[in-house]
């Protein structure tokens, strides 16, 4: 969940090409499963601010499809030319670290010992 994602690049793309570039993206809230991602429009008059909200079956999951979300957005609206001011590449680090934290390590299996009865 985040309120306040800022970038100035949003406010040159129209609400309507928003949305479209996120479906395209498979970016969005599926009513039947009860999950994806739902957009919170804040400021229409600057249209710099939006809201996330990911709803997932568990933690990971759901930071991975924001994480996901938040760098499709930030790439898509983001040129070399006019990168604009935006809170979208620290917050991206963020998640990262966070993700990074709740990997669980792999459990190593061990070779399963064969025992021998001699008859």
């Amino acid at each position: 969940l985040s309120p306040r994602l800022f970038h100035t690049n949003l406010s040159l793309v129209h609400y309507s090409v928003f949305f479209q570039m996120c479906r395209a993206h498979h970016i969005g809230y599926d009513i039947r499963e009860r999950e994806g991602s739902i957009f919170t429009l804040i400021d229409s008059y600057k249209r710099d601010l939006i809201g996330m909200t990911v709803v997932e079956p568990d933690l990971v999951t759901a930071l991975k499809t924001f994480l996901r979300n938040l760098s499709v957005v930030h790439q898509e609206i983001s040129s070399a030319n006019m990168p604009g001011k935006n809170n979208f590449n620290a917050l991206i680090g963020e998640i990262d670290n966070i993700l990074k934290s709740l990997e669980i390590p792999a459990v190593e299996e061990k070779p399963s010992e064969e025992t021998v009865v001699e008859s």
